[in-house]
């Protein structure tokens, strides 16, 4: 509401709704897809800090200053690798929850899409809908999931698949 009030209604850059009657507009997904990325920021930036701080702690990063490597590339090679674990998992676990945000943020904004479908499917009591609606949101986080496993063994070398 406070993005609202400050983009819509104080400096007149935005629209409020997106209904994209005259065709795709990129402004008009501004202020929904912000909603959803600033409600999220810094959790994920407090979370990424954490475990950051926790890898920089860790005998190899000491070892690794001590070495004589630039400061950088201790940051980037052996700490940042490490520290993205947990931050990776964050993210994708919270793609199951940007579909329920996706719900507030479509009838919020009159934004038609599948937030929109499930609610109306609820409201209207369509049980076969709300089915298939649970059926992509699942295949939707197993896949999210499956792509957080696949991104463990680029950030982490000790993890294979095997």
């Amino acid at each position: 509401m406070f993005l609202s009030a400050l983009f819509v209604f104080q400096l007149h850059w935005l629209p409020g709704t997106s209904s994209m009657i005259d065709g795709f507009s990129f402004k008009e997904l501004i202020l929904p897809v912000l909603v959803l990325v600033l409600y999220d920021f810094g959790y994920v930036a407090r979370i990424t800090r954490a475990s950051m701080v926790e890898v920089m702690t860790a005998p190899y990063v000491r070892t690794a200053v001590l070495k004589g490597l630039p400061y950088r590339r201790v940051i980037v090679r052996h700490a940042l690798r490490n520290a993205l674990i947990t931050p990776v998992t964050v993210l994708l676990l919270h793609v199951n929850w940007l579909i329920a945000g996706v719900i507030v943020v479509e009838f919020f904004f009159a934004y038609k899409g599948f937030g929109s479908l499930i609610l109306t499917a609820a409201l209207a009591r369509d049980l076969f809908l709300l089915e298939a609606c649970t059926m992509v949101t699942v295949v939707i986080a197993v896949a999210s999931q499956t792509v957080a496993d696949i991104a463990y063994t680029f950030l982490n070398p000790r993890i294979r698949l095997q």
